[in-house]
């Protein structure tokens, strides 16, 4: 970020100072709303959380070398060091400032949007560029109004490119998010039953994810996935390029002849001999790849160092991860789930070889709404007749899930089903045999990675024991 004065702080923000603000001289070098994160010269912002308000900590502020501050209420001690801002709302002023961040940047900022594979695609793109750009990406998934400008802060203005991350789970979530960062490509991944408390419907979804063209430059490229119809009539309206990919052949991009392994994913483009691999697990991140691959070509990048790129992405943690627990192995997806995630997940387990047995540990899949019970009746379903050797259900609306995998045919000693990951953490280790290939699917707030952590433990010392 490019140093700010006090005056520019407050104008961007349309903030009242709470006492004269200084000369030029003091420059806003950071921007923060975690104290924890406060560097000599940064600017804090004082948020109002749930179980936290940020004005409680301007003290603390203050004391690490915070220059100013923005507040929605004067604090009741006097801090001589620290120049305020007032401003209605410090969520909504941080976005503006944000704003105004990103319009001094001479950097390409590319959105990805979508209902899954939002972080996998964003390392993804940031492979392609890398060797011949150079830019950063949003830290872990920092995807809504609060994560995005800290996104936004710390980036380098002259870099050649920035990607974001933009979530939604709420109607009109997604529009301010992409006015405020002007992407210059934005990417849709797909559409999937996500959300559906906030969103009520997969058309209502649809329109949720398009709005990320709300903001997107006229001029720019919109790349999105041309296997879902009903998207593309959703984004028509956008005036700029658009470039489609997916599995089917009409797509720009499209993936085919595609084989995963323990080593990742490999796959043909728009069936040419010219094979791409990725070092991630599973038949949808070919897909992910496709998007990341054009938006290496708007920027100028060639298709030979982008798939050369590919190769070396990084791969976020929990999602489909690959784990050796001594002789057994996690294929660690853990770190959310909706229907379209979880059906990939299982797909995965099957493609996957196997030296034991393959056993599904899969938790509530949250925020469906009214769809909730039919949802994980569908996975049950699926789970049923996929030929696992044993089915672990994790959370009460899981116990749907059992349920209709015994009706399809599964074996009910196969079948098993415990209240939380506590209950099945305290189950899940008699349960297990050496060989066998474990995945753990769930939302976010079923906690399954504490039952990885259980399972990597609870081996560790069985094998210690029998050496």
């Amino acid at each position: 970020m490019s140093p700010l004065t006090l005056q520019q702080v407050r104008q961007a923000t349309g903030g009242r100072p709470l006492s004269q603000l200084p000369s030029d001289s003091a420059l806003v070098r950071s921007v923060t709303q975690d104290t924890r994160n406060i560097e000599p010269s940064a600017l804090f912002v004082a948020l109002n959380g749930e179980t936290q308000n940020g004005h409680d900590y301007l003290p603390v502020a203050a004391g690490k070398g915070a220059v100013a501050a923005l507040v929605s209420k004067a604090p009741e001690t006097s801090l001589p060091n620290l120049h305020l801002i007032h401003v209605p709302d410090t969520r909504l002023a941080m976005g503006k400032l944000a704003t105004y961040v990103r319009q001094r940047m001479t950097a390409k900022v590319i959105a990805v949007g979508g209902s899954n594979g939002k972080t996998s695609t964003k390392h993804l793109i940031d492979a392609c560029l890398r060797n011949r750009l150079r830019g950063s990406i949003s830290p872990k998934s920092f995807n809504n109004d609060i994560g995005v400008p800290l996104a936004i802060f710390p980036a380098e203005p002259n870099q050649d490119y920035l990607v974001l991350e933009m979530g939604t789970n709420h109607h009109g979530e997604l529009k301010p998010l992409s006015d405020m960062a002007q992407p210059d490509i934005a990417v849709i991944t797909n559409i999937g039953a996500e959300h559906l408390e906030g969103l009520d419907d997969m058309m209502g979804v649809r329109q949720e994810e398009a709005s990320i063209i709300s903001g997107l430059n006229p001029r720019g490229l919109l790349v999105v996935n041309g296997d879902d119809r009903e998207l593309l009539s959703a984004v028509q309206s956008y005036p700029g390029k658009q470039v489609t990919f997916g599995f089917e052949h009409h797509n720009d991009l499209f993936a085919n002849d595609i084989r995963c392994d323990e080593q990742g994913t490999t796959f043909c483009l728009n069936s040419s001999k010219r094979e791409v691999f990725i070092p991630m697990i599973g038949k949808h991140n070919a897909c992910n790849a496709l998007a990341a691959i054009a938006v290496a070509r708007r920027l100028g990048v060639s298709e030979e160092d982008a798939i050369a790129g590919l190769a070396q992405s990084s791969k976020p943690e929990w999602r489909l991860q690959l784990m050796k627990a001594e002789d057994v192995t996690l294929l660690n997806d853990a770190y959310n789930a909706n229907p379209s995630s979880m059906k990939v997940a299982l797909e995965t387990l099957q493609s996957l070889p196997a030296i034991g047995r393959r056993v599904a540990i899969i938790g509530d899949m949250k925020e469906l709404g009214k769809a909730t019970e039919r949802y994980h009746q569908e996975i049950g379903q699926i789970a049923g007749k996929a030929g696992f050797d044993l089915l672990i259900c994790v959370g009460p609306e899981s116990q749907i899930v059992a349920s209709e995998a015994r009706r399809v045919g599964m074996d009910a000693q196969c079948v098993l089903h415990f209240d939380d990951a506590s209950d099945a953490s305290q189950h899940v280790l008699h349960h297990l045999r050496a060989g066998d290939l474990i995945l753990l699917k769930a939302s976010r707030s079923v906690f399954l990675e504490r039952l990885a952590q259980t399972i990597v433990e609870g081996r560790s010392k069985f094998f210690r024991k029998a050496v």
